[in-house]
């Protein structure tokens, strides 16, 4: 599927994702990149079963700090998203969109809007009409301009019951 193919190529090389950044961003890519490369892709190869991100996330924050807790929150939002882990997707998606927000990825949003959309309505069809609701309110500043028309109609629907 679409979405889990630009966030696996995202997770792989953030800098692709990224606009044209001045030097700071593109250092801080670069950063993140290495980080990603040295630590999330080894503890993530080395996983047999899903990872302990508290635990990691605490090496991380130690050595890299700020930019330690960025990759974490991003390699958590990512891996849920892509193991289609509701849950564990909603915990790291807040804390990680309420922080760093405005400096991710345009594409990155975009898809992380797709999938919080596409969950908003299986919550809503499952019957959990209010949390779909929700989420896909929270769906719609992350999305492309060109589908908040179409994303408010859908929220109407919602909560008209259709």
């Amino acid at each position: 599927m679409y979405p889990l193919v630009v966030t696996l190529y995202c997770l792989l090389s953030t800098s692709l994702f990224a606009q044209t950044p001045v030097d700071s961003s593109r250092i801080h890519a670069e950063k993140m990149n290495k980080i990603f490369q040295e630590e999330v892709i080894p503890y993530l190869e080395s996983r047999d079963s899903t990872p302990d991100w508290a635990t990691f996330g605490k090496h991380l924050i130690s050595l890299y700090g700020d930019t330690g807790e960025e990759v974490l929150l991003m390699s958590q939002t990512i891996y849920s998203m892509q193991r289609e882990d509701w849950a564990n997707f909603s915990s790291a998606i807040i804390p990680y969109a309420k922080k760093y927000g405005n400096t991710i990825p345009a594409k990155q949003r975009h898809a992380f809007s797709q999938y919080i959309s596409r969950n908003a309505q299986l919550l809503y069809q499952s019957g959990r009409r209010e949390e779909g609701i929700r989420w896909q309110i929270l769906a719609l500043p992350l999305a492309e301009e060109t589908e908040h028309a179409g994303m408010l109609d859908t929220i109407e629907k919602m909560k008209r019951g259709e």
